[in-house]
């Protein structure tokens, strides 16, 4: 009996021995399902609810600006050697006129550029001065004859914008007069006469750049009624101001 309970004993206490010595065993983790990107989503791809970034200066479009560049309007401008045609407003003689005083003329016809858009309407304000000459030698010449020395300063457009103007007066035209009905050709020469009534019978323009004058060749007066055609000749190219755009 007692060799018996021995031997469970022992039987016991080695099982106990090799369940200490054991390996344990790992622990298997939980099965997790791997992330798999999404093809059709960019990287770095802004979630939906956010906005976009503004553009930063000078970023622009490229193309944008070339539009905007393309669109711009070209600089116009009344060209010299353009004939513009007025009527004075007022008249004019050396019975009464004095050096500085001032005097208008309205545009008759319209004036275009080179384009053929108009930049100088009918209606428009040519403003001018009586003066005098600086050039002794011409002084020395007309001294004793009858004579009106104009000098043009600006146009006043309908929209009440100035431009300067430096023009050459050409001729001076009776525009009531009743027309021939066979043209004069002499009179139409360079000036299209014809168009814009018959020259003043008595009375020479000397062209100076800036204006001109009048002389007398029947005496020692010289009288312009109101509406007497002025022939100008634009003496260099002026642009026009902006607002008349």
């Amino acid at each position: 009996m007692r060799s018996v309970l021995i031997s469970f004993l022992a039987f016991a206490a080695c099982a106990v021995a090799q369940s200490t010595q054991a390996p344990a065993q790992p622990s298997t983790p939980p099965a997790t399902t791997p992330t798999v990107a999404n093809p059709e989503r960019p990287q770095n791809q802004m979630p939906p609810d956010k906005k976009a970034p503004p553009p930063q200066p000078g970023q622009a479009d490229q193309s944008t600006q070339s539009a905007i560049k393309g669109e711009a309007e070209p600089n116009r401008h009344l060209a010299g050697g353009t004939n513009i045609r007025a009527t004075l407003d007022t008249p004019l003689s050396t019975r009464t006129a004095k050096v500085g005083d001032r005097f208008t003329a309205t545009v008759a016809q319209p004036v275009h550029d080179a384009s053929g858009a108009i930049v100088v309407p009918v209606g428009a304000k040519v403003n001018g001065q009586i003066s005098e000459t600086e050039n002794t030698n011409l002084a020395s010449a007309i001294k004793g004859m009858g004579h009106l020395d104009l000098r043009f300063t600006d146009i006043q457009l309908p929209d009440g914008a100035d431009m300067p103007l430096s023009a050459t007066l050409l001729s001076v035209h009776n525009i009531n007069a009743p027309r021939p009905a066979k043209p004069d050709p002499l009179a139409a020469v360079a000036v299209n006469a014809t168009s814009f009534g018959r020259p003043i019978k008595g009375l020479a323009v000397g062209n100076s750049a800036g204006g001109g004058y009048v002389l007398s060749t029947t005496g020692k007066q010289v009288d312009l009624p109101a509406e007497t055609g002025l022939l100008l000749r634009v003496d260099r190219d002026t642009p026009l101001p902006s607002s008349s755009h």
